[in-house]
């Protein structure tokens, strides 16, 4: 299933094509930092597999292995010295050593039928491995893309470090040689099925789209009050406008800074929450001061999550505001439909996996990327049909809720690959293919 069949499809259970199947993860991050890996695990759970994730990559001194919501968790001792060599091979040569031993070891003791890979960042040691197991490739991002708008986040010498051994036509180089050598990938969009299949036409490519499980907005029920001396509305007719999430250039929040500046308005407020320090928040918290809004936008480090989910329920309108570029025009945030769950009429810029979802939900408002005086007009088009927000929002709840959810759209698609994938045994493409260049 694609996301334009999204509620066309069946509602018949699809019952546990997957039993007895033994499915291993392997990723750099463990179950809180990886929602989609927790929503696959239970699709596969419910499919019938038996289902393990090992976290490779981080400090530890003693093995670990536990239950976390019906899968098994590994993660192998590593050393201080072992993980920060780990980190470095893993970023500079896509493949290390320790990630290899620990996915040997886990092989052997699980003896998975399928290995899934959540990034290029693993695949390199997943592949070198060189078992017989087919290799699901999750490609989360358009990685030769992300890691060039992602670095403009960091100090000088590591952004200068990082682009020697990641520049661009290098990452290609690897990301094609991954997906070549995969039996099967993942993306989140058909956009980026679009360029996979494109880059790579042997390859076997799937949209699982990065969609919310149909109760999240309940799962989250009522947040708590905001504390007493936490600025919300400051007037009753105040249109308050919420961002969470990550800080970086390709977010497009300074757009939205510029955006207010232009309005002139004193009934409309911004506030940014997750802007920990970097050059980008530090150039943005500038932009503020310069512009003579301090007093429209708020930047908020870090606030407790309850709080955060309540600070979006006291919002007008939310916010995805991505630059247009290779990355943000072939994926998709969870955030979109986390919002829409929630009720929110969203504001988004006109990158087509964003744009698209809001204009056949009407849930909120499309601008062109980049383009501060279009988001101007945005806004103030939220401002001038303040009675219709509520409508807006309904319309993305029901969105998410009967129409583009985990459950009827990327459950699906994921378990039927799979399947497919176990059914038919793809072997793995020629050794002779499987170098990795520099």
């Amino acid at each position: 299933m694609t996301e334009a069949d999204a509620g066309t499809s069946s509602t018949e259970p699809l019952g546990q094509p997957l039993t007895g199947a033994r499915i291993l993860h392997v990723t750099l991050n463990g179950p809180a930092h990886n929602p989609r890996m927790l929503k696959e695990n239970r699709s596969y759970i419910d499919a019938g597999a038996k289902v393990f994730a090992l976290v490779i990559g981080g400090q530890r001194t003693d093995d670990l292995r536990e239950d976390i919501d019906g899968a098994t968790l590994l993660a192998y001792r590593l050393p201080r010295l072992g993980a920060i060599r780990a980190k470095i091979a893993s970023q500079t040569l896509f493949r290390s050593r320790n990630f290899r031993r620990h996915i040997d070891r886990a092989v052997t003791e699980i003896e998975p039928d399928v290995i899934q890979a959540h990034d290029i960042f693993v695949a390199g040691s997943v592949l070198a491995s060189r078992t017989d197991i087919p290799v699901i490739l999750d490609l989360h991002e358009h990685y030769p893309a992300a890691v060039e708008v992602y670095r403009t986040a960091y100090p000088p010498l590591k952004r200068l470090l990082f682009a020697l051994f990641q520049h661009r036509r290098r990452m290609e180089r690897v990301e094609r040689r991954f997906i070549n050598r995969s039996s099967l990938t993942l993306t989140v969009t058909e956009e980026a099925s679009a360029r996979v299949a494109k880059k790579c036409p042997t390859a076997t490519v799937v949209t699982v789209p990065n969609v919310e499980v149909r109760d999240f907005g309940a799962q989250l029920g009522q947040p708590p009050a905001l504390r007493a001396d936490t600025p919300v509305h400051s007037r009753i007719d105040e249109l308050r406008l919420v961002y969470t999430g990550g800080f970086e250039v390709l977010r497009g929040l300074h757009t939205v800074v510029r955006a207010i500046a232009l309005l002139d308005r004193d009934d409309v407020h911004l506030d940014l929450i997750g802007a920990r320090d970097s050059d980008y928040v530090r150039r943005l918290r500038r932009e503020v001061d310069e512009l003579g809004v301090e007093q429209r936008v708020t930047l908020f480090d870090w606030i407790p999550r309850e709080e955060v989910t309540a600070r979006i329920d006291s919002a007008d309108l939310t916010l995805v505001p991505h630059e247009a570029n290779d990355q943000t025009n072939a994926t998709l945030p969870h955030k979109l439909f986390q919002y829409m769950a929630r009720s929110k009429p969203v504001l988004v810029s006109s990158c087509p996996p964003l744009a698209k979802h809001v204009q056949a939900a009407d849930s909120g408002f499309v601008f062109n990327a980049g383009d501060e005086h279009d988001c101007a007009r945005a806004i103030q088009a939220a401002v001038d049909n303040r009675a219709d927000l509520a409508r807006l929002g309904e319309n993305g709840r029901r969105y998410v809720t009967e129409t583009m959810n985990w459950e009827l759209v990327s459950e699906p698609a994921l378990i039927r690959a799979v399947s497919e994938l176990m059914a038919t045994g793809p072997m793995r493409p020629d050794e002779s293919t499987s170098s990795l260049g520099s």
